[in-house]
């Protein structure tokens, strides 16, 4: 009965640090699950900016088409307008 009652004692001390271990897990764990949670976030509002950025040069490429074009026809009126205009003095 002496080497049962020891045998006892002995994994009585050794369930303590085994819980504490338990513990220690689960908190780490809940702390991993909240940064997964938040780094989706960011992932998500990264995403967002990127689309919008995309957007934005989409928009940018037109305006700089359409600037383009119009100084295109600029430099024609002031062609049309050199040849119709009588020689200087």
């Amino acid at each position: 009965m002496r080497w049962a009652d020891l045998a006892f004692k002995i994994l009585s001390v050794l369930v303590i640090p085994l819980l504490l271990w338990g513990i220690k897990l689960e908190v780490s764990n809940a702390v991993q699950n909240e940064k997964i949670l938040q780094l989706g976030a960011e992932q998500a509002a990264t995403e967002d900016f990127k689309d919008g950025m995309t957007a934005q040069s989409v928009s940018l490429g037109r305006v700089e088409e359409k600037i383009d074009a119009t100084n295109k026809r600029l430099d024609e009126i002031k062609a049309d307008l050199r040849r119709s205009l009588p020689p200087g003095p």
